[in-house]
């Protein structure tokens, strides 16, 4: 999938350039879009945006632990329509093997925060330094989470020219339950996030606006865990399920 996908057209940006631009209080915006929509955007798109570089790569592995309660607290929450709710989440990046612990709230207003600190390994929150981020930063303590959700994709990062805006594209996403040991791959598709400040310019949705796209509101973490999880309530997400299916072949297989 990924062979036919060209990114080289981009100027680049280091990381170094993009640390000034982490937007971790934020608007957010999702669509999903299949390959081929994609490959069009982008070549739309290359003049207004720098694409990061890293060592000479331009498109990275992710590899993300979300964290619950045994109960899937923080899945109900989100499917139940509360305004002010949060996701605690372990992420690796593979390449480098940096890890971190990190916490997304989303507020009544639609703003997106994102606070996070280093971290040893991603499958497990059992340290101190763990439990004092999280108890004070959540309504949670570390000891009633568990990890519930494996989530790997590909991830290609662009930033505007004016450095106010990031686009995070995801693809290959699959998914792995660590209750129901299902696994699931959604090939075929991407998942583009539009970050930016209330205020900046976005070109990309601009030209997301004249193709009449459609915004998702996508969590990756409740797809995971409706495609995976087949005792859990899911009812709410029936029209973003029809609409993964309308556009990849949802891929299904057990492991353990």
């Amino acid at each position: 999938m990924m062979a036919h996908l060209n990114v080289t057209q981009f100027d680049k940006i280091s990381l170094d350039e993009m640390s000034g631009i982490r937007l971790m209080s934020r608007i957010d915006s999702k669509y999903v879009v299949t390959l081929n929509q994609l490959q069009m955007i982008l070549a739309q798109l290359e003049n207004d945006y720098y694409i990061q570089e890293i060592q000479g790569n331009r498109i990275f592995d992710y590899a993300t632990l979300y964290y619950d309660t045994p109960g899937y607290h923080m899945y109900l929450e989100h499917l139940n329509g509360k305004l002010n709710r949060l996701k605690i989440r372990t992420r690796e990046y593979t390449e480098s093997h940096l890890c971190f612990l990190e916490i997304k709230t989303k507020s009544n207003k639609g703003i997106t925060e994102k606070i996070r600190i280093r971290h040893e390994r991603p499958e497990t929150i059992e340290s101190e330094p763990s439990r004092v981020f999280i108890e004070g930063h959540s309504p949670y303590s570390e000891s009633c989470l568990e990890g519930k959700i494996w989530s790997y994709y590909k991830r290609i990062t662009l930033v505007n020219k004016q450095k106010s805006e990031r686009l995070t594209i995801d693809l290959d996403l699959r998914f792995q339950n660590n209750t129901s040991h299902q696994v699931v791959e959604l090939p075929g598709m991407a998942i583009i996030e539009v970050k930016k400040n209330n205020e900046a310019y976005s070109p990309a949705l601009e030209l997301f606006a004249q193709m009449r796209m459609r915004e998702s509101g996508l969590s990756k973490y409740c797809i995971g865990v409706a495609l995976t999880e087949p005792n859990i309530k899911k009812n709410k997400l029936k029209s973003k399920l029809l609409m993964l299916n309308k556009i990849t072949h949802i891929v299904y297989e057990s492991i353990g």
